[in-house]
């Protein structure tokens, strides 16, 4: 056993029968055998129903804490020198978890916090959690309040910023709780909470507006929200959080697949930010970052404000090659999408510089999807008029190359 100067054994009536390891927190089924909980929750869970000693059909999933033998554990633990194992805390049941959501539907603030804490404290609670009506009475709670909370009551207005937190627990949310949510039009609050509230609350704000906006049928009544665009863009101003940014920019993208509400994320200053947010940024966030700007620049205010931007066009040629696959497709499209449309023929002149010639070419040789191909192959037309001046027989290395071909 770990933590002990010398080894010591662990008697086989205190180990688990499914993970041979000490019991934490020993639950025995209706055959009379006894299991860690963690462990015969996990073989259950995975659609077996008979115990794993006896392989006898079980007709109840019941599992009975064994208080004696937990006892024997810690009295075992104490006698060896090694560390206790913490009680266990009761797992969530079906009526405790009732109570709670009663508590809930008439307003107690207290219970949503309760409800929160307890489906952090294991994945048996969040099960629980998650296989309930607890996402409805959420968004109900939430969507009764929200109102109030725009007109400034604060207790409304924690109400509902502890409702966004809980319902976090329940993603994905189905189809009859998002309608729900949008019964009483509280994205409004959803805005109010994503520029005005604590980062925790802005996260929960952005993280439901994610999940939302992923469903086709909200994206014009969420896009067309005053004040979003502006939040939105201001997490990435001000990030709190990764999960909160790649939130941010998932809505973002699927905001602009409305081709009505480009312009608006445009004049909101995203793109500066989606450049800058590519010079440092991690795989995940660099791939939404290019998701983000290729859609924007499919827009005429897009194209602009990217090819205003002195770091454009550098910027995006480097991740060709880079970090990614998708990365690449996408920095290729951007560049694409720029330089077919200078007027000056600047963008053009400046991805020769920046090397997106060579590396266009290696992309082509260690392959592309057909889609990416055409991309790059026209871009290699437009480039190559201005190479003339580079020697670029002797520039193509494959040192940028991050994957192994």
């Amino acid at each position: 056993m770990k933590g002990l100067d010398v080894e010591v054994t662990v008697p086989t009536y205190l180990r688990c029968p499914i993970s041979l390891e000490l019991m934490k927190d020993p639950v025995t089924l209706c055959t009379g055998i006894t299991y860690d909980r963690q462990s015969i929750e996990t073989w259950l869970d995975s659609g077996n129903n008979v115990c794993p000693v006896t392989n006898q059909i079980l007709h109840t999933h019941d599992a009975i804490p064994n208080h004696t033998l937990r006892r024997f554990i810690q009295d075992w633990c104490v006698a060896n020198s090694a560390q206790r194992i913490p009680t266990p805390k009761a797992p969530l049941d079906q009526a405790q978890l009732s109570a709670i959501l009663a508590e809930i539907s008439a307003g107690e603030k207290e219970s949503i916090r309760k409800l929160r804490r307890l489906g952090k404290e294991s994945e048996r609670n969040k099960r629980c959690i998650v296989s309930s009506n607890a996402s409805s009475v959420l968004a109900s709670v939430f969507a009764k309040h929200s109102t109030k909370a725009l007109n400034r009551s604060q207790q409304a207005l924690e109400i509902c910023e502890e409702a966004l937190g809980a319902l976090a627990i329940t993603f994905p949310l189905n189809s009859p709780t998002l309608d729900l949510l949008v019964l009483f039009n509280p994205i409004s609050c959803l805005v109010c909470i994503l520029r005005e509230s604590n980062p925790e609350g802005k996260n929960s704000a952005v993280a439901l507006l994610q999940e939302m906006v992923s469903k086709d049928k909200y994206r014009d009544m969420i896009g067309g929200t005053d004040g979003l665009t502006e939040g939105l863009v201001g997490l990435l101003r001000e990030p709190i959080c990764p999960a909160a940014t790649k939130a941010s920019l998932a809505t973002i993208y699927n905001i602009a697949l409305r081709k009505k509400y480009r312009s608006k994320v445009v004049q909101a200053g995203a793109i500066p930010l989606l450049v800058e947010m590519l010079v440092q940024a991690d795989r995940g966030i660099c791939e939404r970052a290019l998701l983000a700007l290729d859609i924007l620049c499919n827009c005429t205010e897009g194209r602009l404000a990217a090819c205003g931007n002195a770091l454009t066009v550098a910027v995006v040629a480097k991740k060709i090659l880079r970090e990614s696959d998708l990365a690449s497709q996408l920095a290729v499209s951007i560049l694409w999408n720029i330089c077919q449309n200078s007027s000056d023929g600047g963008a053009v002149v400046e991805a020769v510089h920046a090397g997106a010639f060579d590396k266009l070419l290696v992309l082509m040789q260690v392959g592309c999807s057909d889609r990416t191909k055409d991309k790059a192959t026209k871009l290699l037309k437009l480039l190559n008029a201005h190479t003339h001046d580079l020697d670029c027989a002797h520039t193509i290395h494959m040192h940028f190359v991050k994957r192994s071909y």
